[in-house]
């Protein structure tokens, strides 16, 4: 941690990138921006042979655990969470869903992480829900789930629990606002802080833009036009209501929003995120 500022960076790395020197620009952000916890969304994964997020951040001082070291591979990618300090548990759960989304299991990796004082344990939580546009039932269902997990498991009287990643549905979808306490799903409610506007932040935020090349064939699938822009990338930090520890978001930047020498870093922008962890916040 620098200056008492506890960072978290997250950006999904999109398996389908096709240039190759994309993961040398995600490594150079994070050795610019040096965040003490990584959540990376579809990070290749093919063993031994290739393990995409300790490629980039190889020889960068991170403990990485990836999604599939917690479960046997149904894909060529997955989850990963990466920290400068130690973890000292992993988990992975399955998230529940409907017959339609029997084909492509999602799941919560998650991980505590030894942070050093004054923050001590911190629970990060790294869910992967659907992505159709259709399927907001399922992220519902997988919302609800997920604070599940971060009850059963978060320290209420210590250091709030983050989530943060792709979590596929902009703010005004029910599953945002169940996390960000808007409104109630399941006969359940919770209150987690986005981040983004709670650090001062009033334009839209956008990490899925039809501005990136990579998006737009993508956007015209799923949407049926191609001018589509969406925040559906956050960083949420568990309410100072429900936690006995403060943790105050003082930065929230959209970064590898832009492409260099023409090549995008992914079909996502990335989140770089501070948190004021002193006591007296």
């Amino acid at each position: 941690m620098n200056d008492g500022l506890l960072s978290v960076f997250s950006l999904n790395l999109n398996i389908d990138r096709p240039h190759p020197s994309a993961d040398a620009i995600v490594r150079d952000e994070v050795e610019r921006q040096q965040p003490d916890l990584i959540s990376f969304q579809e990070a290749l994964w093919r063993g031994d042979e290739d393990d995409q997020a300790r490629r980039i951040l190889d020889g960068l001082s991170y403990e990485v655990v990836h999604q599939f070291e917690l479960q046997a591979p149904d894909r060529p990618y997955g989850t990963a969470i990466a920290s400068r300090f130690p973890v000292s548990r992993s988990d992975l759960v399955k998230l529940p869903s409907t017959s339609r989304g029997a084909e492509f299991p999602r799941a919560i990796q998650a991980a505590l992480i030894d942070v050093p004082s004054p923050v001590g344990p911190v629970l990060l939580v790294n869910p992967k829900p659907h992505y159709e546009p259709h399927m907001e039932l399922e992220r519902e269902m997988q919302a609800v789930a997920v604070v599940d997990y971060i009850d059963r498991n978060a320290d209420p009287n210590g250091f709030p629990p983050i989530i943060a990643g792709d979590l596929d549905a902009t703010p005004d979808a029910s599953s945002i606002r169940f996390l960000t306490g808007k409104q109630s799903l399941h006969g359940r409610s919770t209150c987690f802080i986005d981040t983004w506007p709670a650090s001062g932040n009033s334009g839209p935020g956008y990490t899925w833009s039809c501005d990136n090349d990579y998006t737009r064939e993508i956007a015209v699938h799923n949407f049926g036009h191609d001018e589509v822009r969406r925040r559906i990338d956050y960083v949420l930090v568990g309410s100072p209501l429900l936690y006995g520890q403060a943790a105050r978001p003082v930065s929230c930047e959209v970064v590898l929003d832009e492409p260099r020498d023409r090549v995008w870093a992914s079909g996502h922008f990335g989140l770089m995120v501070r948190f004021s962890v002193n006591a007296d916040i």
